[in-house]
């Protein structure tokens, strides 16, 4: 085992901090400089439980051969089979889903799915203007975190892109505005120069009172008032220093689209107007584990980044029927194929059969189906990720693996089906 591992990527949170230095004794990481308190607990998490079986059968104790011989030949007597997970793994496990998927021809529909299409379907109506970390440490001068909390912890948030100096903000901080938009009590607001609270159901009319300002068209402020929860004079404060900004930047976590697609849309839509005038783009931040990494697989393999249909030997991008658990309870899917990683928002839950894939599948293993315990991304498996800005990042394991990555689980179960 390492003593000292540099530059290890933090897979807790969206923003995957690869700056994290850590302290490995024996088969355990003790320390994790730099991470914040989320990033910390996870890396110091005890993630090798040699008491738990390699995989089950049927929540029976079997070997690996074993479980990958059963999860075979499930997946190669299915007629309506799914894949599912995948945004808390590797790229490269990713990729072999989806050809594994193909071979199969099932739906393949990432873990997240249900979160991110009101953003992806946005996008696609209203289009986007995005920018990398990078790009918005060197030139950001207005900066709005828009109701972040709980899905990205504030503190490293600050560290990396707010309070270092830039390029053409050598001021770092000071020369930086800084607003929030919470709901009365997020950790930002004490270091903003302005917070606003709006309650989340009025986020869409919040954004299009944005937009009508920045746009010099009159408003009634009692009106603005009812609508948004917050006083006109607020917004337009705020609409006139995203108008004076050379860079401002908008940042969001997946939580803006739980009510649907109306507020993301509004959004974009805000910054296409301030381009007319300005820079500004929006900064969409993703949960924990590789759920960028899960879109940009399968739009470059399938041409979607969810809830693909390949029953028909060619893929199929079906958003409205093709969401993994709504399949399940409608009972249109007979195996399922769950890879699940790191901050899996759900596992995919029915009376089918079903062949898990994770580094915890043996703890609780399902009653009918195949689970198999495989290597931790991050901590004892490598590989790469995609940050929420589309930039890719190795992954730098601490540990030696225990079990086997997921990724080669994943290559003899395809494998056995060819043969």
């Amino acid at each position: 085992m390492r003593g000292r591992v540099d530059d290890a990527t933090c897979l807790a949170c969206g923003l995957l901090c690869d700056d994290i230095t850590l302290t490995v004794r024996g088969d355990r990481i003790v320390e994790a400089e730099r991470a914040c308190p989320r990033g910390r607990a996870w890396f110091l998490d005890d993630h090798r439980h040699a008491d738990r079986p390699p995989a089950t059968i049927d929540g029976r104790p079997a070997t690996l051969e074993q479980a990958i011989d059963r999860a075979a030949a499930l997946l190669a007597a299915s007629k309506a089979p799914m894949v599912g997970g995948l945004s808390g793994t590797t790229v490269e496990a990713q990729a072999v889903a989806v050809e594994l998927a193909d071979r199969v021809g099932a739906v393949i529909d990432p873990a997240h799915s249900a979160s991110a299409r009101p953003r992806v379907e946005a996008i696609q109506r209203a289009g986007g203007a995005f920018a990398s970390f990078g790009e918005v440490k060197s030139r950001a001068d207005v900066i709005i975190l828009w109701d972040l909390q709980p899905w990205i912890p504030g503190g490293r948030l600050w560290d990396r892109l707010i309070e270092p100096p830039g390029r053409f903000v050598p001021g770092g901080r000071s020369g930086r505005t800084v607003l929030v938009v919470d709901r009365g009590d997020s950790a930002s607001r004490g270091r903003a120069d302005s917070a606003i609270a709006i309650p989340p159901e009025r986020h869409a009319e919040a954004f299009r009172a944005l937009r009508a300002m920045v746009l010099g068209m009159p408003v009634d402020p009692a009106r603005v008032g009812r609508s948004c929860g917050v006083p006109a004079e607020e917004l337009g404060d705020w609409a006139e220093r995203l108008r004076g900004a050379r860079y401002g930047v908008i940042a969001f976590a997946e939580g803006l689209g739980a009510g649907g697609l109306d507020a993301i849309e509004a959004l974009m839509r805000l910054v296409d107007d301030l381009n007319r005038t300005t820079r500004c783009v929006a900064l969409p931040l993703a949960g924990p584990g590789n759920p960028a990494g899960a879109e940009a697989v399968l739009t470059g393999r399938l041409g979607a980044p969810l809830a693909v249909d390949l029953s028909d030997g060619a893929p199929r991008y079906r958003p409205l029927d093709a969401e993994g658990q709504a399949r399940l309870d409608r009972g249109e899917v007979d195996v399922v194929l769950d890879l699940e990683g790191v901050g899996s928002p759900r596992s995919l839950s029915g009376s089918v059969p079903a062949i898990r894939i994770s580094p915890g599948a043996t703890a609780d293993p399902v009653p009918d189906g195949v689970s198999i315990a495989c290597a931790m991304p991050g901590i004892d498996g490598g590989g790469t990720v995609v940050r929420s800005d589309e930039v890719s990042l190795p992954l730098r394991p601490a540990l030696d693996p225990s079990r086997p990555i997921d990724r080669a689980v994943l290559s003899a179960i395809l494998d056995r089906l060819e043969t």
